[in-house]
């Protein structure tokens, strides 16, 4: 069993658009559900872009409530009022959040689907928010100006590949094949104690991690909260030549803030969003910035598509 995961970078912007790039929103699909982090201005006229229906969209992220982030919730759930969703729809955020949401459905039609709210007060340490069977999310506080959260979404995956003829000889009950095939140690009713390596050729770790910030100075619960991701999406919105007590004041991270976080979590890839406006058409510097801290790091751009597969 292969698991493929898509990261589409619909707007990657800070604080107002661009030509080139629009607010902030990353749509995260692992072919069972469809995640968006935060969900700026013009959000879903750019899912139409990537051929996303609004239907599709189980769960909405929002970092914070600054208008960047969320004012494309309004839009979205109008459209998906107009067009006759009836799949309940998610949505969490920080406090705040079900105010903002219910002051503007006042202004809609009868919603014929149910929004489901949660309401975070930005936890100091990293907590599960949500789970299903072999996925859940977690969240912490971000350091910024408002209370802000920042998320990380977790799979767990087979490790590797399930020899059933090993198992069988070894006589072990078929109620624990799925935990060993997804990394766990059992011990059976005989006492004997099976290790996932007894009966499955390991090729993964068994979770595929990705972290998303929002908004943050660097601040060690995003350390925590990205520990050994797979992919740690991280604000980047000054360069490193700006003043960082200034910068971290404002609630926001320079390339090399992002490359150190990535380095000292130990992430595999670090991808650099929210870039201000004063940089554009320079791009490519900022990425160097952060390259010399943490080599394999990528800067985002609208549109960007970046994948993780297991198999």
């Amino acid at each position: 069993m292969s698991r493929r995961i898509q990261i589409t970078f619909l707007g990657t912007s800070a604080g107002s658009p661009s030509i080139k790039r629009g607010l902030p929103a990353v749509l995260v699909s692992d072919g069972l559900r469809e995640i968006l982090l935060d969900c700026g201005e013009g959000t879903q006229h750019r899912l139409l872009r990537v051929g996303i229906s609004v239907h599709r969209i189980d769960m909405i992220l929002i970092t914070h409530l600054h208008g960047d982030h969320l004012f494309g919730l309004p839009g979205l759930i109008a459209s998906m009022t107009l067009l006759g969703r009836v799949r309940e729809l998610k949505i969490a955020g920080p406090v705040g959040i079900r105010e903002y949401i219910e002051a503007n459905i006042k202004f809609l039609s009868a919603l014929p689907f149910r929004i489901r709210l949660l309401e975070i007060e930005p936890p100091e340490k990293v907590t599960t928010l949500y789970r299903e069977e072999n996925f859940e999310i977690q969240c912490v506080t971000a350091r910024h100006t408002i209370e802000a959260c920042a998320y990380a979404l977790i799979w767990r995956v087979p490790v590797g590949k399930f020899d059933p003829e090993k198992a069988r000889k070894l006589n072990i009950p078929i109620k624990y094949w799925k935990k060993l095939h997804y990394g766990e140690t059992v011990t059976l009713e005989d006492g004997r104690v099976i290790r996932p390596e007894d009966v499955v050729k390991v090729r993964h770790r068994g979770t595929i991690k990705i972290a998303y910030t929002g908004d943050t100075a660097p601040t060690e619960t995003i350390i925590e909260l990205a520990k050994e991701a797979d992919i740690l999406i991280h604000e980047a919105t000054f360069s490193a030549e700006e003043d960082p007590h200034t910068i971290w004041k404002q609630g926001h991270s320079r390339t090399i803030d992002a490359a150190e976080i990535a380095k000292r979590a130990n992430v595999r890839t670090l991808i650099l969003t929210h870039i201000s406006t004063r940089y554009e058409g320079i791009e490519e510097k900022l990425l160097q910035e952060a390259k010399t801290v943490f080599p394999n790091t990528h800067l985002a751009n609208d549109f960007d598509k970046y994948y993780i597969t297991t198999s």
